[in-house]
């Protein structure tokens, strides 16, 4: 029996059953802009001409300004609430970023860890690109480890730019379980 916590329940044939299959596909909110790659930014201190400059962005072989490769996460992601979500009340369970194979898949566990992140990056993202994600379930792996018995789920997250082409290529693992009953 699954423990209270995270994620959709059901049973591993059902979780099973996506693997090579979509799970979601995400269509970013915003198309890249300027101001939100100069507030991404900001807070490193990283101000590469590229980023802000078409004179400078062209002078370095882009055909414009363009955004932080590693920026396909946030441009990819869609909105975390909408006007017809009705505002979380105390002692509601919290909302958590659309991450499919944590939240979406049914599994019989509650909890779970992001265990490794890989991405590749192929195109460039140019002001004004939307950008979608389209999630699959690229494989399970059964394990018991210290903290429960569960199972790593490889997530494969190709992010698009409007045109279809292919802007990066991530693969996300994450351990969905139950927690050990310990003997106190």
């Amino acid at each position: 029996m699954a423990s209270e916590g995270w994620g959709k329940q059901g049973s591993w044939e059902e979780t099973e059953s996506f693997v090579g299959k979509t799970i979601a596909i995400s269509k970013g909110v915003d198309a890249v802009e300027l101001g939100s790659v100069r507030k991404w930014l900001e807070p490193k201190h990283f101000f590469p001409p590229i980023h802000s400059d078409t004179a400078a962005a062209k002078a370095a072989g882009y055909r414009d300004v363009v955004a932080p490769r590693t920026m396909a996460f946030t441009y990819g992601l869609p909105a975390y609430f909408d006007a017809e979500t009705p505002l979380e009340k105390l002692g509601d369970t919290p909302r958590q970023i659309p991450v499919p194979a944590i939240f979406d898949l049914p599994a019989p566990c509650g909890q779970s860890f992001a265990t490794s992140v890989d991405i590749e990056f192929f195109d460039d993202m140019y002001l004004g690109d939307r950008i979608t994600c389209t999630h699959k379930l690229k494989e399970i792996k059964y394990k018991t480890l210290s903290v429960g018995e569960g199972a790593f789920l490889t997530q494969e997250d190709t992010y698009t730019n409007q045109n279809g082409d292919l802007v990066a290529l991530a693969e996300l693992v994450i351990f969905r379980f139950n927690a050990s009953k310990k003997d106190d």
